[in-house]
């Protein structure tokens, strides 16, 4: 890709931090940056139009987060992490535009992304309703959808790196190109302007893949056991280990760290005390029993659940 000239009339760099801001940030009242490390940390600060601009001249690299403060979205995006999930990723991108749904491809460092925009905000509920119809009518197992969120319960939630901006870990500036493997466009201007106004999911095909009814998801395979406790919640507490429930959700290391499942997690923030029995995210998710836990979870999935259906459900789960 060409880099943005650094001596750039202002009447040339206004048009293209004008078509990245509006077409890939969700929010303003703060911002996340990425580190030599290629993690990302959260700057508490206004995004304005000057950290768009070294965003991309390549100064600095920042992230987009998918929701807005209303946990609304204009895009949802396909992760692939690996070569063969990025052939995957543009296999699919040719058959939806067989079909008539436009998608962008974005390469990466590793992998690759397929953006899909929308004509108007969408609930983050709704953006994952049509990603999880999607993933499971082509069988993208293995392929991360964003937002990973639902609806924001705390933090900003899932991001992803803001496109055209010069990654940290590997020094290079990467494109969008077709489904037929051709750049969108020659250089990172054009392409930059012809995705200032993408098309968009036709509502049809966005009903089709969104009301696709797949197998659900297996419950957990835990074993019954007989537990004490004054009240249902201490015995379900009592029931099981919290490291041993969380497991069946969440990969761990042997020391009980793992990637958050409430939030874009880089740096394995999330944790499980095995001597106190509980989880705690560092990054500011919560912490709590099996009960919280689940909670959590069961809202990320879109499943409105407060204490008393989480003990219910629990309960049944758990206890003879």
């Amino acid at each position: 890709m060409t880099r943005i000239e650094r001596q750039l009339p202002e009447h040339e760099v206004t048009p293209l931090v004008e078509a990245l801001a509006e077409r890939f940030i969700q929010r303003f009242d703060k911002y996340p940056r990425q580190a030599d490390s290629g993690a990302y940390y959260t700057i508490e600060r206004p995004l304005t139009p000057d950290l768009l601009y070294a965003h991309l001249r390549g100064s600095m690299t920042l992230g987009a987060y998918l929701l807005d403060e209303e946990s609304h979205g204009r895009f949802l995006v396909l992760d692939a992490d690996d070569e063969p999930d990025r052939r995957r990723l543009a296999a699919l991108a040719r058959v939806l535009d067989q079909v008539g749904c436009p998608s962008y491809l974005e390469a990466s460092r590793r992998g690759g992304h397929l953006w899909l925009f929308f004509a108007e905000p969408l609930p983050g509920a709704e953006i994952r309703r049509f990603g999880k119809g999607l993933a499971a009518y082509f069988n993208l197992a293995g392929v991360e959808l964003y937002p990973k969120q639902a609806q924001l319960r705390t933090g900003p939630g899932s991001l992803i790196r803001l496109p055209f901006g010069v990654h940290k870990k590997s020094g290079r500036r990467y494109g969008f190109y077709t489904p037929r493997g051709e750049p969108l466009a020659s250089t990172l201007r054009q392409q930059l302007m012809a995705l200032s106004a993408p098309e968009t999911v036709p509502d049809r095909l966005f009903e089709q893949y969104a009301g696709y009814v797949s197998a659900p998801a297996p419950k957990p395979v835990l074993e019954a056991i007989e537990s004490q406790g004054e009240t249902l919640s201490e015995r379900i507490k009592g029931a099981i280990s919290c490291e041993q429930f969380i497991r069946q959700y969440v990969e761990l290391a042997p020391n009980g760290r793992g990637l958050c499942p409430f939030h874009d997690d880089r740096v394995a923030s999330f944790s499980v005390n095995r001597e106190e029995n509980y989880w705690h995210c560092f990054a500011g998710c919560g912490a709590g029993s099996v009960i919280d836990f689940y909670m959590l979870w069961q809202r990320v999935e879109g499943q409105p659940c407060d204490f008393k259906a989480a003990v219910k459900d629990l309960a049944a789960l758990l206890l003879k």
